[in-house]
C-alpha cells in the first residue's frame, strides 16, 4: 500500500460528491478531499482519501461493474467484521468511520476506515525486515491470529456472520458452484468461455468432500497473511489486520494452513514464460529457498513447527491433530477458483490491476498441486498388492 500515485483507471472517482457525503459522516474531516487509487489491489478496489487538513483515511469499494458472485465484494460484511473487531480491547484492527451503500456517490458501495501508519510486507521472504526482526514478527503474526479465533463470535455481534457448522463441505460446494459461474463467462473481444479451472476440478473436490476437517467454529479472516498485516513502523508486531472482505464463520484450520503457506506452498513461485515472476508483481503467500528447512536459521526465520506451537499455546487447539493435507488441498483449490474468478473479471473487462493477466498461471499451478496431494493420499489409502 504504498504506491501513491493516482492511475487512470475505471475506477476514479467524483471526489467532490465523496467530500460532500463524508464531511456529514466524519465530525472533523475536512473538504475539499483528494482520492488517490492505491494501485496494487486486486478485489475490492482501494484509495487513500486526504482532506484539507492533511488527515489520512482509506476507502474500499466495491468494483464497478456487473458481479459475476453475488458472495464476493460484500464490503458491507468488511465494515461490519471491522466495527465489531474494534469492540475488543486492544485487538490490532482499523477503527472504521462509515458504510455507504449509496452507488449514486461513488458508483457503487463503500466504508471509509482510519489510515495506519506501519510496514505492510509483500515479500513473503521478509528480505525488508532485519533478520533479528523476522522470528518475532512471524510469531506476532500467529499470535494475532490465534488471539483471533479465540474470540467468541457471539459476544461482539457476529453470531450471524456465517453458518457455524459444515464449513468444507459447504464452501466445497460454494466454489464448485462459483467454478461453474466463472467457466461460462465470455471474452468480451473473442465471445469465447473462459472454461474450466481444470480437467480435474471435480476430482480433487470429491476428495475433499469424502475427508473432512473434525467441526470446529471461529471468525477466521480468509486471506491471512504478511500483506495483509500492518506492522508497526520499527517493531516486528502486528498493529492492523487488514482485507477482511473474505472472512466468516469457519474452521480455524483454514487460516492456519494458509499463513503458514510459505513453508509448505510452492505450487505459485514460478514466473509467466516471457515475463516478470508472479513474485515480483503480485501478492502472494509462497515463500522462496529460505523457508528450506537447511536456510531457515541462516535467514532469520522459525520453523513451522514453533509457529504451530505458539498458535496451540495461545489458541488452545492443535491444528497438526486435524486434517492437516486435506486443508491444504482445500487452500489450493480455494486459491485457484480466485485466481479463476480474476481471469474471468479480466476477460470480461473488470479486472481492477493491471496484473491480473499473472493469475492465468495461478489457477492451472495450484489445482496441478492439488491434484498431486490428492493422487499422493490416494494412493497410500490403496492396499499393495503382496504380488
Amino acid at each position: 500500500m504504498a504506491n501513491t500515485q493516482k492511475e487512470k483507471t475505471q475506477h476514479n472517482l467524483d471526489d467532490v460528491k465523496l467530500g460532500s457525503y463524508l464531511q456529514q459522516e466524519i465530525p472533523n474531516l475536512q473538504t475539499p478531499v483528494i482520492s488517490t487509487k492505491i494501485g496494487y489491489g486486486q478485489s475490492n478496489p482501494t484509495y487513500f482519501v486526504d482532506d484539507a487538513s492533511g488527515t489520512r483515511y482509506i476507502l474500499r469499494k466495491k468494483p464497478s461493474g456487473t458481479i459475476i458472485s453475488p458472495v464476493a465484494h460484500q464490503v458491507d460484511r468488511e465494515y461490519k467484521v471491522l466495527k465489531a473487531l474494534g469492540t475488543v480491547k486492544g485487538f490490532p484492527v482499523p477503527k472504521v468511520y462509515c458504510l455507504c451503500m449509496d452507488p449514486s456517490i461513488i458508483g457503487t458501495a463503500f466504508y471509509i476506515m482510519e489510515f495506519v501508519k506501519g510496514r505492510i510486507i509483500t515479500d513473503p521472504n521478509l528480505s525488508t525486515l532485519p533478520l533479528s526482526d523476522r522470528c518475532a514478527a512471524w510469531k506476532s503474526v500467529i499470535s494475532t491470529l490465534a488471539w483471533l479465533h479465540s474470540i467468541n463470535p457471539d459476544t461482539i455481534g457476529l453470531s450471524t456472520f456465517g453458518k457455524k457448522t459444515d464449513f468444507y463441505a459447504r464452501h466445497c460446494n460454494t466454489f464448485s458452484r462459483i467454478e461453474a459461474q466463472q467457466a461460462q463467462v465470455r471474452d468480451v473481444a473473442t465471445n469465447q468461455q473462459l472454461g474450466r479451472a481444470h480437467p480435474h476440478f471435480d476430482e480433487i473436490v470429491a476428495y475433499i468432500r469424502s475427508h473432512l476437517p473434525s467441526e470446529r467454529t471461529c471468525i477466521i479472516h480468509g486471506d491471512y497473511k504478511f500483506d495483509n498485516i500492518i506492522l508497526h513502523p520499527t517493531e516486528p508486531r502486528v498493529i492492523a489486520v487488514l482485507d477482511w472482505e473474505l472472512s466468516t464463520l469457519g474452521h480455524p484450520l483454514m487460516d492456519v494452513v494458509y499463513v503458514t503457506g510459505p513453508y509448505w506452498n510452492r505450487a505459485s513461485k514460478s514466473g509467466i514464460p516471457g515475463g516478470p515472476t508472479v513474485q515480483q508483481v503480485v501478492r502472494d503467500d509462497q515463500g522462496g529457498d529460505v523457508y528450506d528447512d537447511e536456510n531457515l536459521a541462516e535467514n532469520g526465520l522459525p520453523r513451522m513447527e514453533e509457529l504451530l506451537d505458539v498458535y496451540e499455546q495461545k489458541a488452545g487447539w492443535d491444528p497438526r491433530r486435524d486434517k492437516w493435507d486435506i486443508a491444504r488441498v482445500f487452500h489450493l483449490m480455494r486459491g485457484s477458483v480466485i485466481s479463476h474468478g480474476i481471469q474471468a473479471r479480466t476477460i470480461s473487462g473488470q479486472a481492477s490491476s493491471s496484473f491480473s493477466h499473472v493469475y492465468f498461471e495461478n489457477t492451472k499451478r495450484g489445482l496441478d498441486e492439488a491434484l498431486r496431494l490428492v493422487r499422493q493420499m490416494k494412493d497410500r489409502e490403496t492396499p499393495k498388492s503382496s504380488l
